[in-house]
């Protein structure tokens, strides 16, 4: 009887248990198509209907020929084209059975055969995701899905967008035939190097037509287009080799190749041509003012910028994700069918290129691949207006290399404003009056002239450009509150290593740093401490859908107080004015006020200045492209007087103007020092 009893018991907890459970899920499957209805409903609707009436009124025609891109200057005159004469069309009958097959191989097995959507291919991928804690280490997209979201669909990685992609895909399929949409996807797809559409990186690459293409030469263009920045073989031939060989091993795991014929593939060696096509005007004006609209486009559409990272993971996940959003607008706007309004100014432009052209005419010595060895590369900032007006990425205007935003360099005691002092003074830690001990470290930086100054003033080592001073500071107030300050002011290829490296504190970056963020961080001190997110874009028309991006979005951030900029510019005039400065005699004309600093990494390899006035910021930058020592040069050898000499053209017409003193700073001996100086009212409350 006890034992009945107990059997009920347990039945009646079983129930109650499955009652609970079978609640639980009617309660879930409710609240999830609520929410569906409520909130994920409406903007698939949205989505599907901007997306549908794409779809509805395009033909194949429609991407066979657009309008070449236009760039223009600040005066509205036109600076170039872009991709004129370099995009070229092809039908699927000249484009090589060896491509096609690659795509279908290591992209959409399944192609001929699903109806727009390979549901195994999505579960798997979705299988992956979990198992992989939201890492995607598989695709699900099929070729299908991928024209739809290089054609017809933002690139926004959100559920909802996912969901109209599905759909579409599933009406292309209906709309278009296969070949119609692997012609489509070879036209679209994007291979670096400026080559937009398989046509362009045939000719590119391998100096031939697209229905020429071997076995692996097909491969090789197949595995680019996966990521470009990643794969493309003129940079990166190991990674490039390594994908073809993966793409070669899929077309011979189901069956394109035999075992012989893939064997034969993968022996050969890459063979790259570097072809470049005449038509398109990317000189260092028209190739910034590109790249810069590119960024403004995914800014546009809400690309979440990020400048610093915690982990290598943190960081490879993010650039996978730049990559492909960069990818895209930039082939859109390579494609045609845009007019992009700039800042940029030819006159501003040519007086940059020939100062530095003819502050580095003595250095003749010519690299194997026919380029000066010696280069230069400078960037030009219109402080009232907070736009990038010149950039000159090298010596003469054959080179297409622009370094100005390309190369990632050493900045040397350049970057000590940025990172050590002015943070220092805007986080109450330190002033201008404040007293360091300069001494040799056992474990820690020299100074370049080998001398130790004992005590010294912040405003003094500064402009001696003592390293042991600047290395101290930034220990003092900590390496991540430095880097806080350049990520708000939007510098990239900070690594993760950098995050717990003193050496940055002098320059010493693991990736280096670009000449046009130098150049905005020094504009953002000219400003009261204000940054400009912008570069030299002013607005982006489509011919189909009117004006894309303008000036209403842009924003400017407070990255220093006004205090800490106006008395870090104090400091930096006497890079120029004191005895002792590392730039004196670099004084401009005129009495023109001017705060600036050299910067120059081990070694000389790289050598820098950096400096503004009321009117213009501007940063210079000296070396080598694959860095070598320079001895007896520095930042204010060459760097400098480029600077210089640029500066005083640009200010021959105008009023010397200077920095007005804010009403929070005032001039008091320091407490502990005694020495008087600029010192912000408020800085003890920070401190």
């Amino acid at each position: 009887e006890r034992g009945h009893k107990r059997g009920k018991k347990k039945s009646s907890a079983f129930r109650f248990i499955r009652r609970l459970f079978l609640g639980s899920v009617l309660f879930l499957f409710v609240l999830s198509v609520l929410g569906y209805v409520i909130f994920i409903r409406p903007e698939v609707n949205r989505l599907r209907g901007i997306a549908y009436d794409k779809l509805a009124g395009s033909n194949l025609k429609d991407l066979t020929k657009r309008a070449d891109t236009v760039v223009f200057d600040t005066d509205g005159q036109q600076l170039g084209t872009i991709n004129a004469g370099h995009f070229v069309y092809d039908k699927i009958e000249d484009i090589s059975p060896n491509l096609q097959n690659a795509y279908i191989a290591q992209e959409d097995r399944n192609f001929k055969t699903h109806h727009g959507v390979d549901y195994k291919a999505t579960l798997r991928a979705v299988f992956q995701l979990v198992k992989n804690r939201g890492r995607i280490t598989q695709g699900g997209s099929t070729i299908t899905q991928q024209v739809v979201k290089n054609t017809y669909l933002s690139q926004e990685k959100t559920f909802t967008r996912k969901i109209v992609e599905i759909m579409l895909a599933q009406e292309l399929e209906k709309m278009y035939s296969k070949a119609d949409i692997m012609e489509i996807y070879c036209n679209t797809n994007f291979y670096g190097n400026n080559c937009y559409g398989v046509e362009a990186a045939s000719q590119y690459y391998f100096e031939k037509g697209a229905k020429d293409l071997t076995v692996e030469e097909a491969a090789m263009l197949a595995g680019i287009s996966n990521a470009p920045s990643r794969y493309e073989p003129v940079r990166h031939p190991d990674l490039a080799l390594k994908k073809r060989n993966q793409v070669l091993k899929s077309m011979e795991t189901v069956g394109y190749l035999t075992e012989a014929e893939y064997e034969e593939a993968i022996g050969k060696p890459l063979q790259i041509s570097q072809n470049v096509q005449k038509g398109t005007d990317e000189d260092y004006m028209n190739s910034y003012a590109l790249y810069a609209a590119t960024i403004r486009m995914m800014e546009v559409n809400k690309f979440p910028f990020t400048y610093h990272f915690q982990t290598q993971e943190e960081k490879e996940a993010y650039q996978d994700q730049y990559e492909e959003q960069y990818n895209f607008y930039n082939r859109e706007l390579r494609a045609g069918g845009y007019k992009i309004y700039t800042s940029l100014d030819p006159k501003i432009q040519n007086i940059l290129q020939e100062t530095l052209d003819k502050g580095l005419s003595k250095f003749q010595e010519v690299q194997e691949n026919g380029k000066l060895s010696m280069q230069g590369a400078g960037v030009i900032i219109d402080n009232k207006t907070g736009y990038v007006v010149a950039t000159v990425g090298g010596r003469g205007t054959e080179d297409k290399y622009n370094r100005a935003y390309l190369s990632y360099r050493q900045p040397g005691s350049a970057i000590k404003p940025l990172l050590d002092y002015a943070p220092a003074l805007d986080l109450g830690e330190y002033n201008a009056a404040s007293v360091i001990d300069d001494h040799k470290f056992e474990d820690g930086p020299s100074n370049s002239d080998g001398h130790y100054y004992g005590a010294v003033t912040m405003r003094e080592a500064a402009n001696r450009s003592l390293n042991t001073v600047a290395w101290q500071i930034l220990d003092g107030i900590g390496i991540q509150n430095g880097l806080d300050y350049l990520e708000k002011m939007h510098f990239s290829g900070i690594s993760v290593k950098d995050n717990d490296a003193l050496a940055v504190s002098i320059g010493g970056f693991t990736n280096g740093l670009r000449v046009v963020d130098m150049a905005k961080g020094y504009s953002t001190l000219a400003n009261g401490g204000v940054y400009s997110n912008k570069t030299c874009i002013i607005k982006i028309e489509s011919d189909k859908d009117g004006v894309v991006a303008d000036e209403k979005t842009i924003q400017n951030t407070q990255v220093f107080r006004e205090d800490t900029a106006f008395i870090m510019t104090d400091i930096l005039k006497g890079t120029m004015n004191t005895e002792y400065g590392t730039g004196r005699g670099l004084q401009l004309k005129n009495k023109m006020p001017a705060a600036g600093k050299t910067g120059t990494s081990n070694g000389s390899k790289d050598t820098w200045f950096c400096g503004y006035t009321k009117y213009y910021s501007a940063a210079i930058w000296v070396g080598h492209d694959m860095p070598v020592e320079m001895p007896g040069i520095y930042g204010a050898t060459y760097a400098g007087k480029i600077w210089k000499n640029t500066m005083d053209i640009l200010h021959e017409d105008l009023e010397p103007e200077d920095w007005e003193v804010p009403d929070t700073v005032v001039k008091e001996a320091d407490e502990k020092s005694g020495i008087t100086d600029y010192v912000s009212k408020t800085a003890k409350q920070r401190g």
